[in-house]
């Protein structure tokens, strides 16, 4: 099938990337169609697929959009000082995850389904942060009067960062309808830096 005539190859890509991502962040890889995608998109079925070919890799084009931003932060912040600030590094990756909350959403959907396809498909984004994170230790350890476990205080950090997004029928009850506001976001972004102050 030769390229369409009329379409904007750039922004019809983009568009159908923006479409896939709200169906995954919302089904999961598992439960979101292809033709989910292009009715969201505003695509034929056969245009989605002459741009993608198929599911799996729609999905390492969107998970690779997603993360890449988040990998680009991390090369950011390690290229510009000798020493990187866990408090920036973890603060900055708040303020990522809230302009694009559906990288946290396709990360909920893998841990629940046991798959490793974003961990296939951003191998270069997990060996930057495996990198980044023995020196960050390093200097925790030396910073605080009571050392902790460097693996407790990733996994407590990045539970700090995510719990927000989740859909959690208690966090509306705490929170409101809409807890997505200009105001909650400084709050939360101040708490997320208190919170790295007690292990750093």
């Amino acid at each position: 099938m030769g390229r369409p005539k009329d379409a904007d190859p750039a922004q019809t890509r983009t568009d159908i990337l923006d479409a896939a991502e709200d169906e995954f962040a919302h089904h999961g890889f598992h439960g979101t169609r292809m033709v989910s995608i292009a009715e969201r998109a505003g695509v034929t079925h056969g245009l989605l697929h002459y741009y993608f070919d198929s599911k799996d890799r729609l999905y390492d084009q969107v998970v690779g959009r997603l993360f890449g931003r988040h990998l680009a932060l991390f090369q950011t912040l390690l290229a510009s000082a000798d020493d990187v600030s866990v408090r920036e590094l973890v603060v900055q990756s708040f303020e990522l995850f809230w302009e694009y909350p559906n990288q946290v959403r396709i990360m909920l959907w893998e841990m629940a389904s046991g798959d490793d396809r974003v961990e296939r498909s951003m191998k270069p984004f997990y060996e930057a942060l495996a990198d980044a994170l023995p020196g960050l230790n390093d200097d925790s350890v030396a910073m605080c009067a009571h050392a902790h476990d460097p693996r407790d205080v990733y996994t407590t950090l990045l539970g700090a960062l995510v719990v927000y997004f989740f859909r959690d029928p208690s966090l509306k009850r705490l929170f409101g309808k809409d807890r997505f506001a200009e105001t909650d976001r400084e709050r939360r972004r101040a708490h997320i830096g208190a919170l790295v102050d007690l292990f750093f």
